[in-house]
């Protein structure tokens, strides 16, 4: 339940008639461009963008990876806010053909939106926030998100000729940014199978693993399930009837078939399974760091340093007010939620919570 409403916002009239009906139905999958799109996109990209993008080194990038509702979009925004990040943003991610067409046009006319996504979570968005690669994963890695399982890739079964295609993806995405930042940031809930494969890619990568209690996520899954099935049925999505926004973990159908996706004794499943697919690679992964949601809210300063020493970065400047302003949001919260379940969840999560310290 909101105890604050985020106002919508548009930056001018044009900004108003363009994305008005596409903010008001968003999704993170979103529907393809139409025609008439694609060729304004594809016409500005040749006359106003030349190709130096080719030449840009992508240099230590850093993935985060953790369960949806689990402090993933906060740390997110901290990381990909630093002076040298560059991220895909919601645009981005709406238009995966054509990034930089995208970006121009946004950034050119000043064309913004900005208001609560739909989860109701009292997390503010617009065309230029960090957006999860959704549909550059599916570009990428040839992921479907209607299937439950994702097979394990490597480098190898990927072949030269679609790496260097993710390669000049990222590279498009940092020139976007300007001549400062030089380390690609991505966020992605459901990219626990993939980060051997993002090792292979990106030999000296980061990843970055973020754990939250499992009475919290267990309760959350639920409701991130629910609202994005209603969501769905709103706006009469053209490609999706329905969706499970879960981690493709092995298990995941059997825990869905046997439970429903709606279940704690699922959602707690998943937790367990999500987490141990993360132990079960880090060993492969030459520069891992976990840390717990719950010691960035009551050590924000300590959590962020020693996070940001990790990825071979200087702590954020003062004068870096984007940085600043997200890390002020730490800890408010403006939605109540009604948790329940706790000693059913705790049975099936202990051995986990234990290792963590949540009993």
């Amino acid at each position: 339940m909101p105890l604050q409403q985020i106002e919508t916002k548009y930056r001018n009239w044009w900004s108003k008639l363009l994305f008005q009906k596409k903010f008001e139905e968003q999704f993170y999958i979103a529907s393809p461009p139409s025609f008439l799109e694609r060729f304004i996109l594809g016409s500005v990209e040749r006359l106003f963008i030349d190709d130096s993008y080719k030449d840009i080194e992508i240099e230590k990038p850093i993935f985060i990876v953790g369960l949806p509702r689990s402090g993933t979009t906060l740390l997110y925004n901290l990381v990909a806010f630093h002076e040298y990040g560059a991220y895909v943003t919601n645009s981005m991610n709406n238009v995966p053909n054509h990034i930089r067409g995208i970006e121009w046009l946004r950034k050119n006319l000043k064309l913004n939106v900005s208001g609560e996504r739909f989860f109701k979570d009292s997390v503010e968005t617009n065309l230029g926030s960090p957006s999860e690669p959704i549909m550059l994963w599916g570009k990428w890695f040839e992921r479907d998100v209607d299937s439950l399982y994702w097979e394990p890739l490597s480098a190898k079964k990927l072949g030269t000729k679609h790496i260097e295609i993710i390669k000049n993806d990222i590279r498009k995405i940092i020139s976007t940014f300007g001549k400062t930042p030089t380390r690609f940031v991505c966020k992605y809930p459901v990219m626990q199978p993939d980060l051997v494969v993002l090792q292979e890619i990106f030999p000296d990568a980061k990843f970055i693993h973020i754990v939250r209690d499992p009475r919290a996520v267990a309760n959350s899954l639920i409701k991130l399930h629910k609202l994005s099935n209603e969501q769905l049925q709103k706006i009469n999505h053209p490609l999706l009837k329905s969706i499970v926004p879960y981690p493709r973990v092995k298990n995941l159908q059997h825990w869905l078939e046997k439970y429903g996706p709606d279940n704690l004794i699922c959602t707690s499943h998943i937790w367990n399974d999500s987490i141990e697919l993360v132990h079960q690679q880090s060993c492969e992964l030459k520069n891992f760091y976990e840390i717990r949601y719950e010691d960035l809210l009551t050590s924000p300063e300590n959590v962020m340093q020693s996070l940001f020493q990790f990825c071979d970065l200087p702590y954020p400047s003062v004068q870096n007010l984007k940085y600043q302003k997200e890390f002020k949001k730490i800890g408010q919260i403006f939605h109540k939620n009604n948790y329940k379940g706790f000693d059913l969840i705790t049975r099936i999560c202990n051995p986990l919570m234990e290792h963590f310290k949540y009993v």
